[in-house]
């Protein structure tokens, strides 16, 4: 019987038994035991399962005692029902483990009776039978590995086992299906279970002549052969290396081990032959060819064979050998020059083999008298040169494994000097020279340098590597690079305390923290104040922690260099208090601390104010209540902070806040267990604990109310998403809901008490029907984000089951939603459903579905609801079949579909549940059914859109063109509206009958194959009951194959095309793993097919019209298990580069797609799918090779796709891009690392490069002949970054060939030349290269071409900017260089004409200019002045003939004079900079415009003050005289980037130029309302308007103003562009709060006009998710009322108001009746259900709530005055009941929850700001 059986009859047993009045109590104890494991056995979420078997081990702890007084008869059934439970959980060690337990339990004082019930299970494993299932081995594994029981009886039985294990073996490797999938795995894995824990059995069979076993040479044999290939299964290669290695371990003399591996690696070496093993004899071949058996035997020898053997001196070798030195050594380097698919495993072998020798050192002594690692023997040098050759390798894990290695190298150099007594060790200063002239953006050098660091120690280091602390900072600048940085640091800190700390004279902390200093404080502190927040924010998260950790008394010192009131200093002290109270836990705000909080909290930018938040919820205890203080902070900032739009500022903010709530949640619970000892011991406590906990009550009150408050649709995405997020955080720390799919997080076990305390004081009511509906308003958002939020937190926490009439109506509402043709809505109702079907229960069923309250199928919820909705679009699917358009517009099946998914495939239970017996037919029907329609309906579409009447129609080879769909669509309409074709003009626009139809079509193709790619995804694995079909059969399989085959090849839509490929890929996934054969041979058919397409003559295009043929190749293969060989992929490459290489037939149509194009295009998807990883790197080089020959083709579309495909190449083998630049240095690897990583690839590029140098001689008939594969080349070498190595590395082959190409006639191969130069140099060598780059100039008078010339500078200059970016060359070669260079000085003299030489030449000495004389950089920089001296402002501009260059030579100049004024300040260079604005030449006014804009260098107060008053003082003439909008948009630019903080002497300018500036502003307003300045140019003029207006505060012309909000208000428009829209933001940022802020102030009319028309530009904007006219309305009620306080003092407001009230007054009345009248409603209807998720209608209650709370504040004010309002039939006190009855009503149905009147604003232009 299975466990299930077992477990009832077991039940009926114990219920049985349990009458008997003794085992009363012991029956119920083991009845609660069998209930929890029958729990255990029917979960379906391993968490679940494992919580479940826990509490049954923990209740069978308790009553095993009782067990003894049983007799064997009464314990046998429950001895049978746990080990069936056990049998049936093998595939889990953890369940197997516990239940283990269980059973050993139960053997205190039965041990026979259970030992016999294994016996009799295990028997029945391999009685009768000759060849062992998996599931059947599996058992067997588990048992040998984990149950003492079993494991006695398999001792007892080995012969047995050891015939079928050996039978097994030899079937597996004979049935091909069988070989490569999981049972070759499991049988050598049981193999190796049983060497491993039989070794005594198992030793005589193999080393005693006596006890020879032909069935151990059996499974030996095997095993071989599975090593050495004959299974694709990797992991199995690599178990039965380990298995053979387990054996050799049997041997009890280590000689006779060795002797065995001696002959296992003769075997591999020499080829086929006979293994004498022991006294076993094996026969076998040699099947692997690339080296894998030799790298899988090494790593099993090295993994686990016992050190005895692998130090064991080799009597048949020279003296002084051992097995671990003179024969795995050299195996391992041979593996570790092969270049194949087994990187990983090369790395991990010879880490293995350093460790292993590290471990056997002692035993190697013994053996080996000598050194191993003198200085100049080979194994060192090998051992190194792997090391450095493999240091920056992408493979993933092998940095892990070099480090290791190296740390294992630096111990055994260090223990042999210590044996030997070498005092010097020269090996570790060689070794840290090679770190330091590492580039510093090489990650592994910081691994390397804490390798290194405790045998050098730190003062050698940081004496000899001054430039570690800007290469940490550089790092910490450098995401990938920071935890390397950080590592560094720490290691060095941690050496350093020790080191001081041991010293002669103990230290104090105060004297260590000022030893820190010396050597970090100013780096630390420059990186804490670093106005580069990632920079900021990576010190403090990396460096400060370890800092105040090691060195506390730091923290003072820290403090004095971040007492600055910026926000850079504001963000490293708070940062620092915070590392200070994770450290201390202490954190007293008061004084100055507390206001300076306060002002970090309320700063503009967020990552302050995250920290700040951060400071306030964080601390080293979790049960650390907060104070009031952070409390009434956290009050005050919440509310505020909820609008970020952010989306990693949300993340961080409910972390934190989460952090706040565990601190008053587990404070609470320490409070409440107080109070309960307390009352306990009838003694009172010290501290009343009624207020702490109060506290924490309240403050979670109140963040739930505030959540839920701004839940409701008048609410934008950021408010509501934050909200929901905060909800998240309440919901998960203050409930007692168990999640099983966190580990950690779960309630605390006395949660209870704490909900029942808070419950009791009226509070903490989560599930509230109030908060329900808000949430289900959620379900109905337009956002994904928002409706999957809601309905998680809904599943996850609320009641099993909706109320019964919420889910009716929501029901409807869903239902209605699905059928929308919007996409966001349909999906929307999809989310519904799903939620719907997991809160149902089954009275909610009936209601929903009265028409099956007989089926039995409403016993099964997901069953009930997927035939529903399979009835729902069979409908919608008749009606589209009928008229497309009208079902398009009411009935699309989209819709259905997404519905469809997410019942099946995302709700967890429905996978265990589609296997229960009753319901599998059902199933199986629903299923078939399911995967019929979405066929018909696939074809369907596409026929629609290729304009086929009928399923039998001739299908088209290729997809329809756009142009073709649009006339197939016209024709459905006209057919569909019964109209004839009508002749005429295309359309430019497509009509909404188009649109309706295309996103019917293209959408619904997309769900298809996402629904299809799913079900085959979840539905294939489940295997079905015994006797029952299969619940996808293969026809239905293949049917679902030919939908996705038809889509990817006949559709063009790349969403669809998309959606469809995310499918196909579960598709094949999980059809390529089945161990079915048949269902394997789907995709494999499918992949020959479409190369047999790809291949073939064609009448039509694919590609070009069919996005989607790529992608099935794609598909296909990423479906492939990684694990193992892929021969698909293999296959597809082979034959995709083979049909590119074949030559182009001599005459082609250029309308079809050449083969050889279409398989360029394959490659290139191939390889830029992630799916295929680093799988694809073995055919880098033959992909190149082609490429490369392609680009060469006489075929357009044959070198357009050889770029495409180089494009994608080159980002595959470089890695990701950590930077947006693509020059940036921290991108790329080194050349060393790449060539070693594809050596062939070297001589390829190096001999197109010899090709290109021979080709590009003298021109020929006026033309040059080019190499088209010569920029490839240069781009891929630029790309690569600089090594260390020396003039010997393996790139430097390419240094003379780049070096000839300096005089390349090309201007774009002399300057990729340049950039390839760099990463060819080794970094050691740049001072020797560029002092012979230098001499190679010629002198004044010389001969050599300007080309050249010109080359050799862009060369020089290329090499000292790199060099200057990373410091990697001394200051003495500098100043070598530059004393060259200036022996060149003529070549930026007028006696140098072309001016491109004189820019390149200016370029070199602005990167020298620190290292040149004094004498020369003044006459350099007269020369230099001179060449603009005639264009300032009162030159006229001159007229000369155009000379190419010179105007890139007059923007090189300008831009060093800007850069020199910048650095070295000056009053005259600064007013040569400005004289050059003022001038005459716009080359020269753009290029210090441009510079301003794009300067990142730090420019000089004096300099920024004085470009401001310049253009400020010139605005109006430049407005007035130019023309030119470029130079304009320019000018305006740099007017707003250099204001944004304008000085004091700014403003005393501006109020001088009043008139002129109102002048400017009218001339500004004129362009952007009459002119059509574009949207650039009308972004910056506005922005400057508003910049005028800030600037001038008596600048208050209120009909500029006036014209000012009406261009706003055009500008805001949602038809406008999203650059004019964010041009009105800008400037409503810039100047509208003081507009407003101007009226509140003043009681100027116009100026009032004026401030309401700029708030009237918050409005609704549907297309704008920021707009929330429901929270502004609220927001502004305040400032409303206060003004209306203001009314009695005015007659003329007063009559205003009155005649306002008369207006609308009864209209506000009415409507709020009406209001109360339609809410009031008992039942809840769908049309309730669909305004709860209507922002229009939230925003309709919002404002009747506004107006009738202005309408009571009138009327309160008039009774005072005792003014009557005759029109309003009712007082003030009775309209504000009515209105908080209303209120309360809303708040009910979820609608509009209750507001306070008292906003509690007291600064009301902080608040206007905050709008």
């Amino acid at each position: 019987m299975g466990a299930a059986q077992e477990a009832q009859a077991c039940l009926a047993f114990y219920r049985g038994l349990g009458r008997r009045e003794p085992l009363r109590g012991l029956c119920r104890a083991l009845l609660a035991f069998l209930q929890k494991l029958q729990q255990f056995a029917g979960g379906s979420v391993k968490r679940c399962k494992d919580k479940n078997l826990e509490e049954a081990l923990l209740l069978f702890q308790e009553l095993s005692k009782g067990l003894w007084e049983l007799d064997d008869a009464d314990v046998l059934p429950l001895v049978r029902c746990v080990l069936a439970f056990q049998m049936e959980t093998t595939s889990s060690s953890s369940s197997f483990h516990k239940l283990e337990q269980i059973v050993t339990k139960l053997s205190e004082g039965k041990e026979s009776l259970v030992a016999e019930e294994v016996n009799k299970l295990m028997s029945s494993l391999t009685e009768y039978k000759q060849v062992l299932s998996p599931g059947e081995l599996q058992t067997v594994c588990m048992f040998i590995e984990e149950s003492s029981l079993g494991r006695h009886h398999w001792r007892l039985s080995l012969d047995p086992l050891l015939l079928r294990v050996a039978a097994t073996l030899n079937w597996v490797l004979q049935d091909p299906t069988a070989r490569s999938g999981e049972w070759s795995y499991v049988t050598v894995k049981t193999c190796l279970q049983l060497f491993q824990a039989m070794p005594k059995e198992v030793s005589p069979l193999v080393w005693s002549e006596a006890e020879n076993s032909e069935i151990l040479q059996s499974i030996l044999g095997s095993l071989l052969q599975v090593t050495m290939g004959q299974t694709a299964n990797k992991d199995a290669c690599l178990l039965a290396s380990t298995a053979v290695s387990m054996l050799v371990n049997t041997a009890a003399e280590p000689e006779r081990g060795a002797r065995a591996v001696l002959t296992l690696f003769q075997l591999v070496d020499q080829g086929p032959g006979e293994l004498r093993f022991g006294e076993l004899k094996v026969e076998t071949s040699v099947l692997s060819s690339d080296g894998l058996a030799r790298l899988m035997l090494t790593r099993g020898l090295l993994g686990c064979c016992k050190k005895e053997i692998l130090s064991c001196r080799l009597d048949s070798f020279a003296p002084q050998a051992c097995l671990l030195l003179d024969v795995l050594f050299p195996a391992v380097w041979a593996v570790s020059e092969e270049q194949k698919d087994y990187h990983y495993y090369r790395f991990q072998v010879f880490s293995l083999w350093l460790q292993r020798v590290l471990e056997c050192l002692p035993e190697i002594r013994k053996v080996k008298e000598s050194r191993m690692l003198a200085e100049n023997s080979e194994l060192l040098h090998r051992l190194s040169q792997f090391i450095w050759n493999n240091a920056e390798s992408p493979v993933e894990g092998a940095s892990e494994f070099i480090r290791s290695s190296f740390q294992h190298l630096l111990e055994i150099y260090r223990l042999e000097c210590h044996r030997f007594e070498d005092l010097e060790r020269p090996l570790y200063e060689q070794f840290l020279q090679r770190i330091i002239t590492m580039p510093w953006q090489v990650k592994a050098r910081y691994f390397l340098l804490c390798a290194i660091l405790p045998y050098v120690g730190t003062e050698k280091v940081l004496d000899t590597y001054k430039d570690l602390p800007q290469h940490l900072l550089n790092c910490l600048s450098t995401n990938h690079l920071c935890p390397a940085a950080s590592d560094v640091y720490k290691t060095i800190l941690q050496q350093q305390r020790k080191q001081w700390i041991e010293g002669e004279e103990p230290a104090t902390e105060e004297e260590l923290a000022q030893k820190w200093a010396l050597h970090w404080l100013p780096t630390l502190a420059s990186a804490l104040t670093s106005p580069i927040s990632f920079l900021q924010s990576n010190a403090s998260n990396y460096l400060l922690v370890w800092t105040l950790r090691l060195f506390p008394a730091s923290y003072a010192l820290l403090a004095e260099s971040c007492s600055g009131g910026d926000s850079a200093h504001l963000r490293a002290w708070v940062a620092l208090l915070n590392g200070r109270k994770i450290i201390t836990g202490a954190l007293p705000l008061g004084g100055e601390t507390l206001e300076r909080l306060c002002c970090c909290l309320h700063s503009r930018e967020d990552n302050i104010r995250l920290a700040a938040l951060g400071l306030l919820c964080c601390s080293p205890r979790t049960n650390q209540a907060l104070s009031e203080v952070e409390v009434r902070l956290l009050k005050e900032f919440l509310p505020l902070n909820l609008n970020c739009d952010s989306s990693s500022f949300r993340q961080l903010l409910q972390a934190a806040v989460r952090k706040a709530l565990v601190r008053l949640r587990d404070s609470a619970l320490s409070q409440l267990r107080s109070k309960m000892q307390s009352k306990a011991t009838k003694r009172s406590a010290g501290a009343d604990p009624e207020g702490a906990l109060a506290q924490a009550i309240d403050f979670v009150e109140w963040l739930l109310q505030l959540s839920i408050s701004f839940l409701t649709p008048g609410s934008n995405y950021q408010r509501k998403k934050t909200a929901l997020l905060l909800l998240a955080a309440v919901l998960e720390t203050c409930t007692d809901t168990w999640s099983p799919a966190r580990k950690k997080g779960q309630p605390p076990q006395n949660m209870e008490a704490l909900l029942s305390w808070a419950r009791q004081k009226g509070c903490w009511d989560f599930f509230s029907r109030s908060n329900l509906l808000a949430l289900l308003s959620c379900l109905q958002d337009s956002t994904n984000e928002v409706r999957e939020l809601a309905s998680e937190l809904l599943i996850r926490y609320f009641p099993p089951a909706f109320p019964e009439p919420i889910a009716v109506a929501l029901f409807e509402r869903a239902q209605e939603a699905v059928s929308s043709p919007r996409v966001q809505e349909a999906e929307a109702g999809a989310v519904l459903m799903k939620t719907i079907l997991q809160k149902s229960d089954g009275s909610t069923l009936e209601r929903l579905f009265p028409e099956g309250k007989a089926a039995a199928t409403l016993q099964h919820r997901g069953l009930c609801f997927a035939q529903y909705l399979l009835r729902m679009l069979q409908a919608h699917y008749a009606m589209a079949c009928q008229d497309l358009l009208q079902a398009a517009s009411t009935n699309p099946m989209h819709g259905v579909m997404v519905a469809l998914r997410r019942c099946l495939l995302e709700v967890p239970e429905g996978a265990v549940s589609i296997l229960k017996g009753e319901h599998v037919q059902n199933w199986q029907e629903l299923l078939s059914h399911l995967v019929t329609l979405l066929r018909d309906i696939s074809t369907f579409l596409l026929g629609v859109l290729q304009s086929r009447q009928g399923p039998n129609a001739n299908q088209p080879a290729a997809a329809p063109s756009f142009a073709d769909m649009v006339n197939a669509i016209g024709s459905l309409i006209m057919l569909g509206k019964g109209l004839e074709q009508q002749d005429g003009e295309d359309a430019i626009l497509l009509s909404e009958e188009h649109n309706l139809i295309l996103t019917c079509c293209w959408v619904s193709v997309k769900e298809i194959g996402l629904l299809l790619g799913g079900l085959v995804e979840k539905i294939l694995p489940l295997a079905p009951p015994a006797g029952a079909e299969p619940l996808l059969p293969l026809t239905v399989v293949k049917m679902a194959a030919r939908v996705f085959q038809e889509v990817l090849l006949k559709c063009r839509h790349w969403g669809a095309v998309e959606g469809c490929s995310m499918g196909f890929t579960k598709f094949c996934t999980a059809l390529l793993n089945h161990p079915h054969a048949e269902l394997q041979a789907v995709p494999r058919t499918m992949l020959a097919q479409g190369l047999e397409l790809l291949s073939g003559p064609r009448s039509s295009s694919i590609t070009r019209r069919a996005a989607g043929f790529p992608m099935l190749f794609l598909c296909i293969l990423g479906g492939e298990d990684p694990s193992k060989a892929r021969p698909l992929l293999a296959h597809c490459i082979q034959t995709l580069l083979a049909l590119a290489n074949t030559p182009l037939p001599q005459n082609w149509d250029q309308t079809l797609d050449l083969p050889q194009v279409s398989a360029l295009h394959v490659l290139q998807t191939l390889v830029r799918g992630s799916g295929l990883g680093t799988a694809l790197l073995q055919y880098v080089t033959p992909m190149m090779a082609l490429l490369l020959k392609a680009l060469g083709s006489s075929s357009w579309a044959m070198r357009n796709a050889a770029i495409q495909l180089f494009s994608a190449l080159a980002a595959r083998v470089l890695g990701p891009k950590r930077s947006r630049d693509d020059s940036c240095a921290q991108d790329g690897v080194s050349p060393q690392a790449f060539f070693s990583r594809y050596p062939q690839l070297r001589e390829i590029l190096l001999g197109e490069l010899h090709s290109a140098l021979e080709t590009a001689g003298e021109p020929e008939g006026g033309r040059f002949h080019l190499c088209p594969s010569l920029h490839a080349i240069l781009t891929l070498l630029a790309k690569l970054q600089p090594g260390a190595d020396g003039l010997s590395s393996v790139s430097t082959c390419f240094l003379e060939p780049l070096l000839q190409l300096a005089g390349n006639p090309i201007y774009a191969v002399r300057v990729m030349a340049a950039k390839a130069l760099v990463p060819v140099v080794p970094t050691a060598e740049y001072g020797k290269i560029l002092l012979r780059l230098a001499g190679d100039l010629a002198k004044r008078g010389g001969v050599l071409s300007h080309n050249m010339l010109h080359g050799r500078l862009l060369q020089i200059q290329a090499l000292l900017a790199y060099a200057a970016d990373t410091n990697c060359s001394s200051p003495d070669a500098m100043r070598s260089v530059a004393h060259q260079m200036e022996g060149q000085f003529w070549l930026v003299t007028p006696a140098q004409q072309c001016p491109l030489i004189r820019s390149a030449y200016l370029q070199v000495i602005s990167l020298l200019a620190g290292s040149c004389t004094q004498g020369f950089a003044k006459r350099f920089r007269e020369v230099v002045s001179s060449e603009l001296h005639s264009f300032g402002p009162e030159q006229k501009a001159r007229s000369s003939e155009l000379q190419v260059g010179s105007a890139v030579f007059h923007q090189v100049i300008t831009h060093f004079l800007c850069k020199e004024a910048a650095s070295l300040a000056g009053t005259e260079r600064v007013g040569a900079v400005c004289l050059l604005l003022q001038g005459s030449d716009v080359d020269i006014q753009s290029a210090i415009l441009t510079w301003v804009i794009e300067g990142e260098e730090e420019r000089s107060k004096d300099l920024e003050e004085s470009l401001q008053l310049t253009l400020l003082e010139n605005l109006k003439s430049v407005l007035q005289g130019r023309r030119d909008k470029e130079f304009l948009k320019l000018y305006l630019e740099a007017l707003v980037h250099l204001c944004r903080n304008p000085p004091s002497q700014a403003q005393d300018v501006f109020h001088k130029l009043l008139g002129p500036a109102a002048a400017c502003v009218d001339v500004l307003l004129s362009m952007v309302e009459t002119e059509s300045p574009g949207p650039d140019l009308l972004f910056q003029a506005l922005s400057v308007i508003s910049l005028l207006f800030v600037l001038g505060s008596k600048l208050r012309d209120y009909p500029l103003l006036e014209r000012w909000c009406v261009m706003l208000e055009r500008c805001s428009r949602s038809i406008s562009s999203e650059v004019l829209r964010l041009a009105a933001a800008r400037s409503l940022k810039l100047a509208g709060a003081d507009v407003v802020q101007s009226a509140l102030e003043a009681s100027c009319p116009s100026l009032l006009s004026v401030a309401v028309r700029a708030v009237s530009l918050y409005k609704e904007d549907e297309p704008n998710v920021f707009a929330e006219p429901a929270v502004l309305s609220r927001l502004l009620l305040p400032f409303l009322l206060q003004l209306l306080d203001r009314v009695p003092a005015s007659t003329r407001l007063c009559e205003f108001t009155q005649r306002w009230l008369k207006a609308t007054g009864p209209s506000i009345l009415h409507s709020l009746q009406h209001c109360k009248h339609w809410w009031s409603q008992e039942a809840i209807a769908p049309l309730h259900m669909k305004a709860l998720g209507c922002a229009k209608v939230h925003a309709a209650v919002t404002a009747l709530l506004v107006k009738a709370t202005l309408l009571a504040h009138m009327l309160d004010g008039l009774e005072r005055t005792h003014i009557s309002a005759s029109e309003i039939h009712c007082t003030s006190q009775e309209l504000r009941s009515e209105l908080v009855l209303v209120q309360e009503l809303l708040a009910q149905h979820g609608m509009a929850p209750t507001f306070s009147l008292d906003y509690g604003i007291t600064d009301t232009r902080s608040s206007v700001r905050a709008v």
